[in-house]
């Protein structure tokens, strides 16, 4: 029987079915740090479909007219990258190449638009993934430890703190279930992610905003604190490492004209 198939760029439409896929593709602890787990997610992507400046590109895989597959990359024109944030097959699809063919369109389309590599993080636990992106040519470029912060250990500080960005944090919050926060801290800048509850700290360890996260957690009533970066307080747990991972394009090509 002929192979039935065709990819093509998410609609309006399809966004509830692409969210629930993502959604039941992951172990729980994977999706952890992705904004996926925002309630107002399916509302986010639809705005993004009408917005004619989004760096979102999203790509859906029809198999014999069922939406079986599913990625989302996000563009960086200044350094020719297309990072892939997500790629999902329906549970019903799974083991029939779905992920191959979708992958494989979306690389030869940047290739096409000149874009140099394609970047992509993946948790060192995932061993599945990471064997199927290294049979694609993906190297791993670094590895960024992925901790929890135990609020036991968090104690209170006298440091002053403000926080510029609160109107719009709330009202973007409450529509999309994540944004983030601009804090300054005894004239220290940062910026903190949230995801529903959740607090997502990004970057360089910081001893001065590690002392104001218990005051920052309980102002504004937030309840796990994430902590992805390196140098990491030795009371943060461990919960995985994550890879990032890089596919230099046209690599033959720009090879063989030096």
């Amino acid at each position: 029987m002929k192979e039935s198939y065709r990819i093509e760029a998410l609609k309006p439409h399809e966004v509830s079915t692409v969210v629930s896929i993502v959604k039941n593709s992951f172990e729980p602890t994977y999706l952890i740090p992705s904004v996926y787990r925002g309630d107002g997610i399916a509302e986010f992507i639809t705005a993004e479909l009408q917005n004619p400046y989004s760096v979102y590109r999203y790509f859906v895989l029809y198999e014999d007219e069922v939406l079986a597959g599913y990625a989302e990359f996000k563009i960086f024109q200044n350094i020719s990258t297309a990072f892939l944030n997500i790629i999902a097959v329906s549970s019903d699809h799974k083991n029939k190449g779905i992920g191959n063919k979708l992958y494989q369109y979306t690389k030869n389309l940047f290739e096409s638009l000149g874009f140099e590599s394609i970047a992509l993080d993946v948790y060192e636990s995932n061993t599945i993934a990471l064997n199927w992106y290294n049979g694609f040519g993906f190297k791993k470029i670094d590895t960024t430890p992925f901790h929890e912060v135990n609020p036991k250990n968090l104690t209170d500080s006298k440091s002053s703190i403000g926080i510029q960005n609160y109107p719009q944090y709330r009202v973007v919050q409450q529509q999309y279930g994540f944004y983030f926060l601009d804090i300054n801290i005894d004239g220290e800048p940062f910026r903190l992610g949230t995801i529903g509850n959740d607090a997502i700290v990004r970057g360089e360890y910081s001893d001065h905003l590690s002392r104001s996260l218990l005051q920052i957690r309980t102002r504004l009533h937030l309840d796990k604190i994430y902590y992805i970066g390196k140098g990491i307080h030795p009371d943060y747990v461990l919960i995985d490492s994550i890879n990032r991972m890089e596919l230099k394009l046209n690599y033959d090509n720009k090879k063989s004209g030096e």
